[in-house]
């Protein structure tokens, strides 16, 4: 598909970040606002906003990713959760037991108890980066039905953050979805 005009990037995370971004689309509103009131045959600029954090979390083909996530680590989850299982049963005989038998059940809890510490961890960093990636993976699909959406419309401006206040009228952020949800229905057909 040809490229049109400048895509939006994946969301900045910063608080810096997100005030640089408004504090820009503010400024080119603000430069280019007198000269577009003082022609008098200009159209009247038109300006949409869309919500990206609820873009991206309602969208089908994030929604998907996650379904798929939630799939590949199901497994690894399961076997997590028989090893707690397994270590709440050696630290509740472990409250009864005495000498010897304490000992013997601290030397097996212990181990357990930093393997499923472990484990957690992994499981929980792992499944972060994936659902990052599966997001950078979704980003430009999203971003490409913004710009459709946009152009379709006679959008002249489509902002996604740093608004301080936005009207019914122009969050387009359903309708994108709405869009988004046709294309996978198309894509899903034999």
């Amino acid at each position: 598909m040809p490229r049109h005009p400048r895509a939006l990037r994946p969301p900045v995370t910063t608080g810096a970040g997100r005030a640089w971004l408004g504090a820009l689309a503010l400024g080119a509103l603000l430069l280019g606002g007198p000269d577009i009131a003082s022609t008098q045959d200009a159209a009247p600029t038109r300006i949409a906003y869309v919500d990206m954090k609820r873009l991206i979390d309602d969208s089908p083909q994030v929604r998907e990713a996650r379904a798929r996530l939630q799939r590949e680590f199901d497994a690894s989850v399961a076997l997590l959760r028989e090893d707690e299982r397994r270590l709440a049963g050696l630290d509740q005989r472990l409250q009864a037991a005495n000498g010897d038998e304490a000992t013997r059940l601290r030397a097996e809890a212990d181990p357990l108890r930093r393997s499923v510490e472990r484990t957690r961890e992994r499981l929980r960093n792992e499944l972060e980066t994936r659902s990052e990636q599966e997001v950078q993976r979704a980003w430009p699909v999203l971003n490409e039905a913004i710009a459709n959406y946009a152009r379709d419309n006679g959008l002249d401006l489509v902002i996604s953050s740093g608004a301080l206040y936005v009207s019914g009228r122009v969050d387009i952020t359903d309708r994108v979805l709405d869009l988004l949800e046709r294309e996978r229905a198309v894509d899903e057909r034999p």
